[in-house]
This record gives C-alpha cells, sequence and structure tokens, in this order.
C-alpha cells in the first residue's frame, strides 16, 4: 500500500500532508505558497511546476484534496484562488496520471470516525495529534484529506 498525499487549498497556499497506513509521516514540504513578485498567470505556471515535482518527489498512491464545507459562501474574489489552486493540483495529478479525489468534508467526517455537530476542525484535533508546522492554518485539513483512506 503506497502513500496518500492529503491537500488543503487556501487563496494562496496549498497545504499538504501524506499519510501511510493510517499515520501521518513526517514529509516535506508541508505547503506550496504562491511567489507575490511573480505576475498572475506566472505564478499559476510556476504553482503547476512546483506541485508537479512535488508528486514525483512523493510518489503517492492517491491525492485527497478536501473540499471546503458545504455551506460555505463568499465572494468571488475570495472563492477563485482557491478553486485554482485546486485545479492546478488536479492538471498537476492528470500530468502524472496521478488518482485524484475531491473529497467532501462530511466523508472525510465518515471515513475519520468523527462526530456531526461542531465544526470538522473541533473533531479533527481531538483525534489526530499536531504534526509538523502551519498545523492550524491549513494542514490539519490536508492531513485529514491524506488518513481519510476508504
Amino acid at each position: 500500500m503506497g502513500a496518500d498525499l492529503g491537500v488543503a487549498c487556501a487563496n494562496d497556499t496549498i497545504y499538504l500532508a501524506v499519510a501511510e497506513g493510517g499515520s501521518l509521516l513526517d514529509e516535506s514540504p508541508e505547503r506550496l505558497e504562491i511567489a507575490s513578485i511573480l505576475e498572475e498567470t506566472d505564478a499559476l505556471q510556476a504553482m503547476l511546476t512546483n506541485f508537479g515535482r512535488i508528486l514525483t518527489e512523493v510518489d503517492p498512491e492517491r491525492v485527497r484534496i478536501l473540499r471546503p464545507e458545504q455551506t460555505y459562501k463568499d465572494s468571488y474574489a475570495r472563492i477563485a484562488p482557491r478553486a485554482a489552486l485546486e485545479t492546478i493540483v488536479r492538471l498537476a495529478c492528470a500530468a502524472k496520471g496521478t488518482p485524484v479525489e475531491m473529497l467532501h468534508r462530511s466523508s472525510a467526517r465518515a471515513r475519520l470516525g468523527l462526530p456531526r455537530g461542531e465544526t470538522f476542525t473541533t473533531h479533527l484535533s481531538a483525534t489526530v495529534a499536531p504534526s509538523g508546522k502551519y498545523w492550524n492554518k491549513g494542514r490539519n485539513l490536508a492531513a485529514a484529506a491524506a488518513l481519510a483512506v476508504e
């Protein structure tokens, strides 16, 4: 059984976590940020290239992108960057031939055995021990995706 790469995207960052056999691995990188000095199109191309390198390094069996809560509402200006990063991850996976799953949080809750009610992150914090940097910024969500094996 190979490694699973969990991904959680924010507006300017892709958070990453690797799991194997139900345990988080101490893998790097823990995040991939957009270089602010690049023009938008150049930044997207650089992210695609850099995420492709991560796929080569980690060589996961599967990538899971954790989606936002189904009740998530925001303006286009705030949602579009996250959607762009999720698309970059999917394109890099397609180019490498790595299966990718868009994982609903309700599915992640069920697979991880998290109860309903309260927030996803509240239950996650009580179940999964923090690992590495950026845990509360989004890496915890990437860890949930990596651990949420069917």
